[in-house]
């Protein structure tokens, strides 16, 4: 697709130059019977070198080509406007052109504003950084200390920051067939629990779609836009939707099992396998159960969880089980997860998770 538009955008510009030429009698274009003064014709080889200079910017990913390309789009379909009886054809690629450009400048805000929410999630002072164990290892579930030791968290800092690489795959309803692909970022806030979670998704070759997902101070907020421009999901300052966001990050400490010696959670034995995890910020909190087989290696985690943020939305069990694992900076983690609602007509499998990287960090930075 990308090599199409490419190849459009210059041709387009190619075209510009025939207004030149024509205004100049450098070639005799009987097919151009437009007249066109010299100045004009100086004009239309202008649009037409800034059209194959914003086409090589987008080719490249240039920093800021979408300004020049809205501002071409539009002093080209000022000069086919003009001469409309044989430039109409060129109204195409301007409006191409045009929505591209759109396009782009809608990702880079919608990058800056997760930025600058990422710099917010690490605003707390350095100092609160590091503090670990909030209870002797001896007395949590013994479970849990298997999995603390097998992971290599038993005597490990808590990181200031964790940065999560995924690939995601995606079904939106439950009788969907194939997966959507995307891919994630994920920077966790340890000590004062907190995330911000960016998706970059495509439906199809022309849908793109981006999501962000955070949480700070037991506020949630989820917000999914198609194109970075038209809204699907805009949600905050919902109950519902703060709980969510926070069995969310109880379910993923999993990822930097650090966390688990956090003053924040509290953990009650259930069984040799099953221990019950409570996590408690700003006055809410919210529980899961983690399931742990006989060598520590994390199983799955399941929670009674909102399907959604109407008032209407009820808890349904939500499960996210671990199917790989492997070591990143040393520490063992679940690498591949399933997602999963568990409803009346049977099980919804709605997120597959890969991890391709984890960076833990004593410090936050960006």
């Amino acid at each position: 697709m990308k090599i199409t538009i490419i190849i459009l955008m210059a041709f387009h510009g190619f075209i510009h130059f025939l207004g030149f030429l024509k205004a100049y009698e450098w070639m005799e274009l009987k097919e151009l019977p437009l007249q066109i003064s010299k100045d004009t014709g100086m004009l239309w080889l202008l649009a037409g070198i800034g059209i194959l200079v914003v086409t090589i910017g987008y080719a490249w990913q240039v920093n800021y080509w979408w300004y020049l390309g809205m501002a071409l789009a539009i002093f080209s379909q000022v000069l086919i406007i003009l001469y409309w009886g044989e430039a109409k054809f060129g109204t195409l690629p301007n409006l191409v052109l045009f929505f591209l450009s759109l396009v782009a400048g809608a990702n880079a805000s919608f990058e800056k504003q997760v930025h600058k929410e990422v710099t917010g999630l690490f605003s707390q002072s350095p100092e609160s950084f590091g503090k670990t164990d909030s209870q002797s290892v001896s007395s949590y579930p013994a479970p849990v200390q298997r999995w603390l030791e097998r992971t290599g968290a038993l005597d490990a800092p808590l990181p200031g920051q964790v940065l999560v690489k995924q690939d995601f795959q995606l079904k939106l309803k439950p009788n969907q067939g194939d997966w959507y692909q995307g891919t994630a970022r994920q920077y966790f806030n340890p000590v004062n629990p907190g995330f911000v979670w960016s998706l970059d998704l495509k439906l199809n070759p022309l849908i793109q779609v981006k999501g962000r997902d955070k949480l700070k101070d037991g506020e949630g907020e989820m917000l999914i836009k198609i194109w970075s421009l038209i809204s699907m999901v805009d949600e905050k300052d919902n109950p519902r939707i703060n709980e969510g966001t926070l069995q969310r990050f109880l379910g993923e400490i999993v990822w930097f099992p650090a966390a688990a010696k956090s003053p924040y959670l509290i953990w009650e034995a259930l069984n040799n396998n099953e221990a019950k995890a409570i996590l408690t910020v700003q006055g809410t909190s919210v529980s899961g159960v983690f399931t742990f087989d006989e060598i520590g290696r994390f199983e799955k985690f399941r929670t009674e969880r909102y399907m959604g943020g109407e008032a209407d939305a009820t808890r349904k069990p939500w499960i996210v089980e671990a199917r790989e694992y492997s070591r990143f900076e040393g520490v063992e983690v679940p690498s591949l997860c399933e997602a999963s609602w568990i409803l009346e007509e049977g099980p919804w499998t709605w997120a597959k998770i890969r991890i391709l990287s984890i960076e833990n960090k004593s410090r936050p930075t960006l």
